[in-house]
């Protein structure tokens, strides 16, 4: 007797804070999946405009969308977190406000983890409109193959270009909990979605679809637009993926090759020749 065909409960996560303006985009690409067994939890995250107006509206028509509504604001890494806690799905997506999925996203990336019982993450490729300028495709390659958890890690140590496009992937629930979340660093919510990659990347392979199925439109009040990039942020992010590495369930030998990428960005010079010799014997 043939299997029944996996069909798991999915996870639309929706942080979103003032975002009356465009949200409404988002929630339809959401409406129109063809993947059956969706749950969309939307996390307002004490909006001061009419987001929560308009969320409600939505899901006035659509009994699979949850509203979670905030007494406080708790900035965007919090409001993910408690929303991943709260998911029922198997599987979890980001579906941030300014962001647009295509009609087949779940069904295509589902499929991928499907395939391939080591992945805990599959992702497509992603056109981004930047603020008044025009679409560019967005590629991240650089882990296709690698079966190796250090190899992996050794890619997003070195925070290649584009690295935050699987951040628009779909992620085991299980992943999730092993990881711990989104950790902040020392300067709170800095790129910390960056350190949540390199921990998923640590504990399973993530799976490309090579097509457009996310598109993102950037606006004025992005977040990312308004990070101050200074010496001071990428130090606190690097000492926050030296404390990722150490949380993963990795060998003390292969974390300790890890941090040493990342302390050599740190300190801008070669890890000691001894360091890299052990290195070698071990074949790493």
């Amino acid at each position: 007797m043939a299997a029944a065909p996996w069909t798991p409960l999915v996870t639309a996560l929706v942080p979103t804070y003032n975002g009356a303006a465009f949200i409404m985009r988002t929630l339809e690409s959401l409406a129109v999946q063809t993947w059956p067994n969706l749950e969309i939890l939307v996390g307002d995250d004490r909006s001061t405009d009419d987001t929560l107006e308009v969320v409600r509206r939505f899901a006035d028509g659509h009994p699979n969308t949850r509203i979670v509504e905030r007494d406080a604001n708790l900035g965007w890494l919090r409001n993910s977190n408690d929303l991943m806690t709260r998911a029922e799905g198997e599987l979890l997506f980001f579906a941030f406000h300014d962001d647009v999925v295509a009609p087949a996203y779940v069904e295509k990336l589902v499929g991928a983890l499907r395939g391939n019982e080591r992945a805990v993450l599959a992702f497509s490729d992603m056109d981004v409109h930047e603020v008044d300028g025009p679409a560019r495709l967005h590629v991240f390659d650089e882990l296709e193959g690698l079966g190796s958890a250090v190899q992996r890690g050794r890619v997003m140590v070195r925070r290649p270009g584009n690295w935050w496009v699987p951040n628009r992937g779909l992620f085991r629930a299980s992943a999730f909990r092993a990881v711990g979340g989104i950790h902040p660093n020392e300067q709170g919510e800095y790129s910390a979605d960056w350190t949540w990659l390199l921990g998923l990347s640590l504990i399973g392979e993530f799976v490309r679809v090579p097509e457009v199925l996310c598109t993102k439109y950037y606006t004025k009040g992005s977040l990312s637009k308004r990070w101050p990039h200074d010496e001071t942020q990428l130090l606190a992010l690097r000492k926050s993926g030296i404390a990722e590495i150490d949380r993963s369930s990795l060998d003390p030998v292969r974390k300790a090759l890890l941090k040493g990428h990342l302390w050599r960005r740190i300190h801008g010079r070669r890890l000691p020749g001894g360091v890299k010799r052990v290195f070698r014997r071990l074949g790493l």
